[in-house]
């Protein structure tokens, strides 16, 4: 079953949609992990994910999986939602977008202002390692409310980056994109998914959690669900309460 969220007009008051959420759900942890690709650099060009969709190439070295991924982002406005997809296959040039491996949707609501890497769970199992995947960042928002994916002002070959305007068809090559890619169960744990579509995500302050971060899209699609944030309280110590 999977886990979503009601939604006027949409979700009616039933068995099958009501004991999902009193029941246990299948769930997985992506945890810190370790590093397994990554293009990072000095680089501050700010790519408007309201005008393209963008992709962009890595090697997954030493690992069968991929817990989760960061990407360098900001908002203006109110933001848009971040949709990010692994694909396998892609060959962008001639508009080949390969198989669809994972979709993950980061609310609006969690994306600051400033550019920051956002943590965004992926849990994929039974990949090749050493294979080549492609990171994809889906078109949403408008000129006012969008995100900005930040990267460099250069190309580079070793992480071949494009970007389309359009749905479908050729991608044009542009300038790298800053992401890093984690694998295994080691450090602290930084996603919860259950039921396949509910995120649960926590924030850490010098080793200890300081908020957490929940969403559960509506079945219709990911506009609109639950979309909390607590931050956690000490005493002595010891966490309190979330508020």
């Amino acid at each position: 079953m999977t886990l979503y969220a009601f939604k006027n007009g949409v979700t009616p008051f039933e068995e099958s949609r009501m004991n999902p959420l009193l029941a246990l759900q299948p769930f997985f942890i992506a945890y810190e992990g370790t590093q397994r690709a990554a293009k990072t650099g000095s680089g501050v060009l700010e790519n408007s994910i309201a005008t393209y969709s963008y992709c962009t190439r890595f090697t997954l070295t030493g690992s069968t999986e991929i817990g989760r991924v960061e990407l360098e982002v900001d908002k203006d406005g109110s933001g848009a939602d971040l949709i990010v997809q692994i694909r396998s296959g892609m060959t962008p040039a001639s508009g080949a977008d390969g198989t669809l491996l994972k979709e993950t949707i980061i609310p609006k609501e969690w994306i600051p202002l400033s550019p920051e890497y956002i943590s965004v769970p992926i849990g994929l199992t039974g990949l090749t390692s050493g294979g080549q995947y492609w990171l994809v960042v889906v078109r949403k928002g408008d000129s006012t409310n969008k995100l900005d994916w930040v990267g460099e002002t250069t190309q580079d070959s070793n992480y071949p980056a494009y970007q389309r305007a359009a749905d479908a068809g050729a991608w044009t090559a542009r300038n790298a994109l800053h992401f890093k890619v984690f694998s295994g169960v080691s450090g602290l744990p930084v996603h919860i998914v259950e039921g396949g579509t509910a995120i649960t995500t926590v924030k850490y302050t010098s080793g200890l959690p300081s908020a957490l971060y929940t969403y559960i899209p509506p079945e219709d699609g990911p506009d609109g669900g639950v979309r909390d944030i607590l931050t956690i309280s000490y005493s002595g110590g010891l966490p309190v309460k979330g508020v």
